[in-house]
């Protein structure tokens, strides 16, 4: 008897309690599954950001060292300028997806 049969004739319909388990195990799993890829995306990102710091801190210790104090001025704000110009780039191509 089809579950329409039984809900014509007025008997209950049998629910298959072993699908509706796996169903709920499957969610259970997807949920678990998302929750460590965020996590992990969290954590790559502030590794991310934490070597994007390193960088500029170190780049702006390298114009020091390789350019005439003339110059470091100019060449410090040149690569602040490239720096900002890389990140609104880059903002702009995540928001258009």
């Amino acid at each position: 008897m089809t579950d329409m049969e039984s809900s014509e004739r007025g008997v209950p319909a049998m629910e298959n309690t072993e699908t509706k388990g796996r169903t709920a195990k499957d969610n259970n799993d997807e949920s678990f599954k998302k929750l460590v890829n965020a996590s992990v995306v969290i954590v790559l990102v502030a590794l991310i950001f934490i070597a994007l710091f390193s960088f500029f801190f170190s780049m702006q210790e390298a114009i020091f060292a390789l350019f005439n104090p003339r110059y470091q001025a100019l060449m410090q704000a040149v690569f602040s300028l490239m720096v900002l110009v890389m990140g609104i780039y880059m903002i702009r191509m995540f928001l258009t997806k």
